[in-house]
């Protein structure tokens, strides 16, 4: 990897930016949110062990509904800085989240930390046939093309085939961190079979500005990178 350019002399790293910085928000997240339990990750349970937990997983996700219906608030009452503190702080507080709230934050933690070349996607996939089933999973993927990622058309909903050397991470997943073709792989413990395309879809998402960012890192001072803090 090529780290510095000067007067034709060349600096090589072991390790890319990317990676160190995916690895920093895997350690951030982990720590600062060890306790979160997911109601969806019980569906990977045998049905035996479902019907056991239930009333575990019923109080789960009566939290997460009352969390999601609270977040949905948030920008009427405080604007953009209120829709990303009342996230961190309505996961850390209920300890209940699903991957659509560990993308959001994960996000926010890169986006804080001044990694601008990440957003949120959808997961699908394709069968040779060409329909298109949605995998109910949420994640962050890296250096996606803004063809791809056109702000003025993530409403309409752009699905896409990604690049195989697109990287994503999935925090849900305990924190995996691959490129496309090794997601495939990863994602048939959701339901993709060996032949079937990874499609992405854009998140239509509010975006923090600077003054968000400097609110939340004033505010979560423990979501900063060592080297940023």
């Amino acid at each position: 990897m090529i780290n510095n350019v000067q007067n034709n002399n060349f600096s090589f790293t072991g390790k890319s930016p990317l990676l160190k910085d995916i690895k920093q928000v895997k350690r951030i997240f982990f720590s600062e949110f060890k306790d979160v339990k997911s109601p969806a990750r019980y569906e990977l349970l045998p049905p035996e062990k479902q019907q056991e937990l239930a009333p575990e997983i019923k109080e789960l996700s009566d939290r997460l509904k009352f969390v999601r219906h609270f977040n949905k608030t948030l920008y009427e009452d405080g604007g953009l800085p209120e829709v990303f503190r009342g996230l961190i702080g309505c996961v850390k507080a209920f300890k209940v989240g699903n991957c659509a709230e560990f993308a959001e934050i994960g996000k926010t933690i890169l986006k804080m930390n001044g990694i601008k070349n990440c957003d949120i996607y959808t997961l699908h996939a394709k069968a040779p046939d060409g329909t298109l089933r949605n995998l109910d999973q949420t994640l962050i993927a890296f250096k996606v093309p803004k063809t791809k990622n056109n702000p003025l058309t993530k409403r309409n909903g752009t699905y896409f085939r990604p690049a195989e050397d697109i990287r994503i991470l999935d925090l849900w997943l305990g924190g995996f961190s691959g490129k496309v073709k090794q997601a495939r792989k990863k994602y048939r413990i959701l339901g993709m079979k060996p032949d079937d395309q990874l499609i992405l879809k854009p998140e239509n998402t509010y975006e923090p500005d600077l003054e968000t960012i400097e609110k939340l890192k004033k505010e979560f001072p423990k979501l900063m990178f060592k080297n940023n803090k």
